[in-house]
């Protein structure tokens, strides 16, 4: 008697115990590196359904869908970005390119306003999304385009090539900022203007945002602002102390 009404006892903590089984299971999530790529919206939604968070997802189906990309949850980079490699050329980047978005945060928030949508029951209207993102990046081409045939920007002269960032060096620098330049030990020594006189250069000359100067050094081979900004100052150094080869073989890339 004592034995069935133990088994009695038990059989629901059991069944609870199997219940619980259950549900963990089905509540488990995969981690998103270690699935494949996707090859298209659709892929993603399937497996943005088994890898983000519940909190993730509660995010993307109830916020207002141009608030999502900025909200906490994903403000610093989702998993799906790095995994997906939507920065490096991956056949889902080529799928998007394909359709004319071009951009990885584009593309990521893209992503994400669809999914949004599809967990919604709304229509995606990718076409529409993308001509959307087209029409602002056409504007901000046009704007910048606009800078590079500037030869001032906010009041301050743009120099047109190296020689010209030279002689304009000359007149923006104390005399006295000039010859502690000039004698530097050597040229690798300009390194320490980088958080300082660079700033200013990234900023002023639109090495960031534009300009005829950041058009020029584009076309020599430059791809990134720091390297810019040094690669002015480094020639600027050999410039003040006679040593014209190197810069003037720049000039003729």
């Amino acid at each position: 008697m004592k034995k069935k009404k133990m088994r009695l006892l038990l059989l629901p903590l059991i069944i609870i115990s199997l219940n619980s089984g259950i549900l963990l299971g089905q509540n488990e999530k995969k981690s998103v590196h270690d699935m494949r790529i996707p090859k298209n919206l659709e892929q993603c939604f399937k497996k943005l359904e088994k890898t983000l968070s519940n909190e993730e997802l509660e995010v993307i189906k109830t916020f207002q869908e141009d608030s999502i990309y900025h909200h906490e949850e994903f403000k610093y980079g989702t998993d799906f970005f790095h995994a997906w490699k939507l920065y490096d050329g991956s056949r889902l980047t080529r799928y998007f390119n394909k359709k004319g978005l071009k951009g990885s945060h584009e593309i990521c928030n893209t992503i994400l306003i669809s999914y949004h949508r599809y967990l919604n029951n709304k229509p995606i209207d990718l076409e529409g999304q993308i001509a959307k993102y087209q029409a602002k990046q056409k504007k901000q081409y046009e704007a910048y385009l606009a800078k590079t045939k500037k030869d001032s920007i906010n009041g301050i002269y743009i120099p047109i090539n190296l020689e010209d960032c030279f002689q304009t060096l000359n007149k923006v620098l104390k005399e006295e900022d000039i010859n502690t330049i000039k004698n530097l030990e050597s040229r690798e020594e300009v390194i320490q203007y980088h958080h300082g006189f660079g700033r200013w250069l990234r900023n002023n000359w639109g090495l960031w945002g534009g300009s005829r100067i950041q058009k020029y050094l584009i076309e020599k081979g430059l791809k990134h602002p720091d390297d810019m900004s040094h690669t002015i100052l480094e020639f600027y150094y050999d410039w003040l102390n006679g040593n014209n080869e190197e810069w003037q073989k720049f000039e003729k890339k």
